[in-house]
């Protein structure tokens, strides 16, 4: 009896350590975050700069942009709409074919995009949910 106690305990014990040290979505949102974060700022393509990525509560993962040749009050309200229905579409392609957002996928992390013009002023935003990539 004692040694089966002993065993329990030692089990008990090494649950609790191997729980400790495993990482949870979050930790490894924020990994990924600080390591895209070294890599910034990075020009995309033309007019178009990635500037940092943040971790938001319940797994949401933030994109910031900079449109560098832009300035909001020179672009229509309809200019804004067709760009973000644009740059969702492209960002919902990659979000479901992308190896690279597997983890993404499988632990269903909410994709937030905020862009800023030249000047900082936020000019457009979208969020990419779960259902969403997921669906057809």
């Amino acid at each position: 009896m004692k040694n089966v106690t002993r065993f329990s305990l030692v089990c008990l014990i090494m649950v609790l350590i191997s729980c400790k040290k495993e990482k949870t979505i979050d930790d490894e949102l924020k990994e990924a975050a600080a390591n895209m974060n070294k890599m910034t700022p990075q020009i995309l393509n033309e007019g178009v700069r990635l500037d940092s990525v943040s971790v938001l509560p319940n797994k949401v993962f933030k994109y910031n942009y900079t449109l560098t040749d832009d300035v909001k009050e020179n672009v229509t309200p309809e200019e804004i709409e067709t760009f973000k229905k644009e740059a969702k579409e492209e960002a919902l392609k990659v979000v479901r074919n992308s190896g690279d957002m597997q983890e993404f996928r499988n632990n269903d992390v909410t994709l937030q995009y905020s862009y800023f013009d030249k000047n900082g002023k936020p000019t457009a935003d979208f969020i990419i949910a779960p259902a969403e990539y997921k669906g057809k």
